[in-house]
C-alpha cells in the first residue's frame, strides 16, 4: 500500500538519461536479463519513437512492466505502485490532460495538501517531473508504476464513458459556414470521419464493457439520448450533443449495410464487428421519428454460441432431464419465454449436446444469431417468400434426424412442424408464452390438433433472465419477513437466520452490481397425465397442477433457490416472474 511520506525537499532528483545511456539497461544486462543487442534495439525504438524505455521493452517483450518497476524502484529507492494504489477517478484532470498522461506514460497517484505522488514508468524521467511540478504547482514525489498498471487505468479513466465521449467530440469540428448539416454528401463525409468512427466504436467498447445486450440511439429536438439495455434494465449514459445526430446514425447504418439517404421507412440491418479480443454480431433496426430516426442495435456476443446447459443457469436434475430429452429419436421440445429471454441460447445449448457428426441438423432462424459448427443453418427471408413453413416442408425432405426452428408464429408453421415431429424427427423451436403449461394452449388456438399435440410433446423449457449478482461486492442482508413469508409459500425451506444478497457496485462490474445474467427456469415433463389433459383441451391450470404433482419446479421457486445462494437478488426474480 502506498506510505504518503514527504520526502527531503533537499533530495536531488536522478539525472534524467537518454535511452542509449539509460542506467537500468546495464543493469539489465549485468543481470542477463536483456543481451546487448537486444539492449541496443530497444534504445534505438525509444529514440526513434520518443516513447519511454519501458513502454518499448515491454512492447518488443523484452522485459515486463512489472519486472522494470521493481527494477526501478530497487535502483533509485522508491516506493512501487500496486494495483491498489490507482484511484477510482482521475486526480487533477484540469491540470493533466490525457494525452500528456499517455504519451509521458505517468499518473497521479494521490495528493495531500502541496505534495502529489506520481506513478512513473520510468522515474528518472525529471523531464516529466518537471513539467509535472509547473502543472500542479506541486512538489512531486516519483513512484514506481508498471506499463501494465499504467495501461489499464488509462482504459478505465480514459477510454469508457464519458471521458472518452468528451475527448473524442471535442475534436469533431462544427459544421462549416455554408454547408447544409443535414445534406446526404456531408452526412456520408462526417460518417466516414475518424472521430464519428471512434465516437460510434466507444459507445459499443463501452456497451459490451457493461455487458449491454441493446443500444438505443433516440433523436430529440435538442438532444441525442443514448442508453444500454443491461440485465433487463435501461439505463441511460452521457450522450454525444444533438449536432452529431445524424452523424452517429449514419454511422450506424452504414456499418450495418443500409440505405444512407432512406429517413422515412424502417430498414433492418446486420454486421459482424471484432472489438477488442470479442467477435460481434450486430443487428440495427431503424424507424423514422418526428425527430429523426430512432435506432435500437442488438449486440449478440457469438462466444455465446458456445454455452452449454448448465452455463445457461440449468440445476443438475432438470439438466440431466432435459439432456435425456434430447436424447430422444423424435418428437418436439419446446422452449418457451418472452423475447429477450434466452430461449434461442439454450437452444443452441441443447443443439451443442447432440453428435453433429452422427446426426444431421438443420436449423431454419430469423436471423441466424450464432454460426454452429456442423449444423445446417438457413436464414428465413420473407421478403422473397422464403417463410419458416415453406424451409420446413423442403427441409423435411433433406433427411434430417434434428430439426431446430428458431419461431412458430404462425399456424401453418405449427401444423408442419408437428407431422415433421410425427415422422420421425426430433424438433425444436421456441414459442412466446408465459410459461412452460400456457404452451399447450397457445399451440392448440394455432388450430394443431389435440390428438397430435399429444402424442408428439415430450418436454416444455419456460424461462427468464436474472441479474447475476458480481462476487466480489455483492451484500449479504437479512431476509425480511416479507420476503421470508414469499419464499416460505413456495414451499422452500427458509431458515430463520437466512441472508439474501443485494447489489452494490465496484470496479469488477462496473458500478453495476452485476456480472451478467443467468436463467431461471421451469421443465414441465410431458406424461401420460399432460397428454390426457391435452387431448381433452383441458385449461391451463389442469396442466400446470398435473405438472407440479408431478415434480416439476416453477420458474419462481428456481429463481428463490438462485437468491437463496446469492446468485440473484430476491427483487430480480419478483420482478421478472411478476410474484408477490
Amino acid at each position: 500500500m502506498l506510505q504518503l511520506f514527504r520526502p527531503r525537499r533537499t533530495a536531488a532528483p536522478p539525472p534524467t538519461p537518454s535511452p542509449r545511456r539509460h542506467p537500468a539497461l546495464a543493469l539489465l544486462i549485468e543481470r542477463a536479463r536483456l543481451s546487448a543487442a537486444d539492449a541496443e534495439r530497444a534504445a534505438a525504438e525509444a529514440q526513434d519513437t520518443r516513447d519511454p524505455l519501458p513502454a518499448v521493452l515491454a512492447r518488443l517483450e523484452l522485459v515486463s512492466g512489472q519486472e522494470w518497476m521493481k527494477l526501478m524502484a530497487e535502483h533509485y529507492g522508491l516506493q512501487v505502485a500496486d494495483p491498489d494504489d490507482y484511484p477510482d477517478t482521475p486526480i487533477l484532470p484540469e491540470a493533466f490532460s490525457s494525452r500528456f498522461l499517455r504519451q509521458r506514460w505517468v499518473l497521479p497517484l494521490a495528493r495531500e495538501d502541496d505534495t502529489l505522488w506520481l506513478g512513473m514508468a520510468d522515474p528518472a524521467d525529471e523531464a516529466t517531473v518537471q513539467a509535472a511540478r509547473l502543472a500542479c504547482d506541486c512538489q512531486i514525489v516519483p513512484v514506481a508504476a508498471s506499463v501494465e498498471d499504467l495501461k489499464a487505468a488509462y482504459a478505465r479513466f480514459f477510454e469508457s464513458g464519458q471521458a472518452a465521449i468528451r475527448e473524442i467530440v471535442e475534436g469533431i469540428d462544427e459544421t462549416a459556414d455554408g454547408e447544409d448539416p443535414d445534406s446526404l454528401e456531408h452526412l456520408i463525409d462526417q460518417a466516414k470521419e475518424a472521430p464519428v468512427v471512434r465516437l460510434v466504436n466507444q459507445l459499443l467498447n463501452d456497451a459490451l464493457t457493461m455487458g449491454a445486450s441493446d443500444i438505443h440511439v433516440e433523436p430529440y429536438r435538442d438532444r441525442l439520448q443514448v442508453r444500454y439495455r443491461i440485465h433487463g434494465h435501461l439505463r441511460e449514459i452521457g450522450a454525444p450533443p444533438a449536432r452529431l445526430a445524424a452523424a452517429v446514425i449514419s454511422r450506424i447504418k452504414i456499418l450495418a449495410k443500409l440505405d444512407i439517404a432512406e429517413r422515412r421507412l424502417p430498414q433492418d440491418g446486420r454486421t459482424q464487428l471484432t472489438l477488442g479480443d470479442r467477435r460481434i454480431d450486430l443487428r440495427v433496426a431503424t424507424i423514422p421519428t418526428m425527430n429523426g430516426e430512432s435506432l435500437v442495435l442488438r449486440l449478440l456476443d457469438t462466444s455465446a454460441a458456445g454455452a452449454d446447459l448448465e452455463s445457461v443457469g440449468l440445476d443438475g436434475e432438470r439438466e440431466a432431464s432435459l439432456r435425456e430429452q434430447l436424447a430422444a429419436p423424435h418428437g418436439m421440445i419446446l422452449v418457451t419465454g418472452p423475447t429477450g429471454s434466452g430461449k434461442t441460447t439454450t437452444l443452441y445449448a441443447g443443439l451443442r449436446q447432440l453428435d453433429a457428426v452422427r446426426d444431421k441438423i438443420i436449423s431454419i432462424e430469423d436471423p441466424v444469431e450464432y454460426q454452429i459448427e456442423g449444423v445446417t443453418q438457413i436464414q428465413v427471408r420473407p421478403e422473397i417468400d422464403l417463410t419458416f413453413a415453406r424451409i420446413l416442408r423442403s427441409v423435411v425432405r433433406h433427411d434430417p434426424n434434428v430439426i431446430m426452428v428458431g419461431e412458430t408464429r404462425d399456424g401453418e408453421t405449427a401444423e408442419i412442424a408437428v407431422h415433421a415431429a410425427l415422422t420421425g424427427h426430433l424438433l425444436l423451436t421456441t414459442l412466446h408464452t408465459n410459461s412452460a403449461a400456457g404452451a399447450v394452449a397457445r399451440l392448440l388456438d394455432m388450430g394443431v390438433e389435440p390428438y397430435l399435440l399429444a402424442s408428439v410433446l415430450r418436454a416444455i423449457v419456460g424461462q427468464r433472465l436474472v441479474g447475476k449478482l458480481c462476487p466480489e461486492c455483492r451484500e449479504p442482508h437479512p431476509a425480511s419477513e416479507i420476503e421470508r413469508t414469499i419464499l416460505a409459500r413456495s414451499g422452500l425451506h427458509v431458515p430463520h437466520d437466512l441472508m439474501l444478497h443485494r447489489p452494490v457496485g465496484c470496479r469488477s462490474c462496473n458500478e453495476i452490481g452485476f456480472t451478467g445474467r443467468i436463467g431461471i427456469f421451469e421443465l414441465l415433463l410431458v406424461d401420460d397425465a399432460i397428454r390426457q389433459f391435452i387431448r381433452d383441451r383441458a385449461p391451463t391450470q389442469d396442466i400446470l397442477d398435473a405438472a407440479l404433482r408431478a415434480g416439476m419446479t416453477t420458474m419462481f421457486r428456481d429463481g428463490a433457490r438462485k437468491a437463496m445462494d446469492g446468485l440473484t437478488t430476491f427483487e430480480e426474480v419478483c420482478r421478472v416472474t411478476e410474484e408477490a
